[in-house]
């Protein structure tokens, strides 16, 4: 930790796995008054050229090597989803602090081993669940707790669009590695149905399925949700590539193309072209750091978005004395006598959101909204979908916790 001019103390943070999720976040940690970006590790040696090219920043061949600098305070873990538990545990015990992508690992005995060992060392454990941070899902939850439209009832969020025909690694394609769209889309939708409903799902009832042999993971779910205080929700999530939600939703989405692609079904249709998991492997590769898709600065130029950066939709909330949804800048609330739009066009979306967390809970030692213990909670909700669909009945869980407003 440094000391900025203005006697601010600054986080220095290093980052395991420059790959998608890490091409994401660079743009919000370099923006960020607090956050000093000063490392990366990774495999490809082309990747780290880049980041040290680009950003100037220290480079490790090894996740290892990265845990044991002493310049580094937070480690920011973007590794495959099966690597994350032996990153986690290696950052932790070299005294750094977490931030790691969704879903924090795959296992619930994995999750309570990372939490044991946060707790151990006194790092701060969090999980990359930014959705849930962006200002239009902070404002429902504030809805919520203030009672403005009466109790919250139900929520509906369904999403449709080209996941499973985007450019996938073999992780991405494989189930027992955290392959699939439960989980790897899953995590966001769960996170912010749990955000806005008090976090504490009773019980999970779900369907998943693999309806291409070609792209032999799970390329959906529909499931049924139910809190502890009574309210009910359903999360769907389709990766199919034929109908796209943002059709239902004025393009509140987290796609990168804009407006709406010309082609049908162009995910399809780009695989289709590359004709081979060696072409599709450098075609997901472009969307790595430093890609030709990606700049340290975000998206690449003409696809840089004009309003807030979230998952789609469509999202409806319903409480006793209205319904809410989605806008490019803001929330649509449909109330007993009259709609009107909540403007919140702040410049702000999930990622700043959730680097605050990481930050007042290193130097305030304020409790994140995204600790462990929640993470783990998602993580159930997550491993019920499975289970649900393979045993054909309502799961029970017993590792949630309340929202940490």
């Amino acid at each position: 930790m440094t000391i900025a001019d203005n006697n601010s103390p600054v986080l220095n943070l290093g980052i395991i796995g420059l790959g998608g999720g890490a091409s994401q976040m660079i743009p919000a940690f370099l923006k960020h008054p607090h956050i000093n970006l000063m490392a990366a590790a990774d495999i490809d040696q082309e990747q780290l050229d880049r980041f040290r090219s680009e950003l100037h920043g220290d480079t490790y061949s090894s996740a290892e090597a990265l845990c044991q600098s002493n310049n580094v305070d937070v480690i920011y873990i973007a590794t495959p989803n099966q690597f994350h538990i032996e990153h986690a545990l290696m950052a932790l015990e070299n005294k750094k602090h977490v931030l790691i992508e969704k879903p924090m690992t795959l296992t619930l005995d994995d999750a309570d081993e990372m939490i044991r060992a946060a707790r151990r060392n006194e790092m701060q454990l969090t999980v990359n669940v930014k959705h849930s941070f962006e200002p239009r899902i902070r404002k429902i939850r504030e809805m919520v707790l203030n009672g403005e439209l009466g109790r919250l009832r139900m929520l509906n969020y369904w999403y449709f669009n080209d996941w499973l025909y985007s450019p996938r690694t073999k992780e991405e394609l494989t189930p027992e590695l955290g392959g699939g769209v439960p989980w790897r889309q899953g995590p966001h939708q769960i996170d912010i149905l749990r955000t806005i409903a008090g976090g504490q799902v009773r019980s999970v009832r779900a369907m998943t399925g693999v309806w291409d042999e070609n792209r032999p993971v799970a390329g959906h779910y529909s499931s049924f949700l139910e809190f502890e205080n009574g309210v009910v929700a359903t999360a769907v999530y389709s990766g199919y590539d034929h109908f796209n939600s943002r059709e239902f939703t004025y393009r509140v989405d987290e796609g990168d193309d804009w407006p709406d692609p010309p082609v049908h079904a162009r995910a399809r249709a780009a695989l289709r072209q590359a004709g081979s998991a060696e072409a599709e492997t450098a075609m997901k590769r472009e969307r790595r750091f430093g890609g030709s898709g990606r700049t340290a600065q975000g998206a690449a130029p003409d696809q840089r978005r004009p309003t807030p950066w979230i998952l789609g939709g469509p999202l409806v909330v319903s409480f006793d004395k209205g319904d809410v949804r989605l806008t490019p800048d803001g929330l649509l609330v449909y109330g007993d006598e009259s709609k009107q739009e909540v403007s919140l066009t702040s410049g702000r979306d999930g990622r700043d959101g959730v680097i605050d967390q990481v930050y007042d809970a290193v130097v305030h030692g304020k409790r994140p909204a995204n600790d462990g213990e929640w993470g783990m909670a998602t993580l159930e909700v997550v491993l019920a979908l499975f289970q649900s669909g393979q045993e054909r009945k309502e799961i029970y869980l017993s590792h949630q916790i309340a929202t940490i407003d």
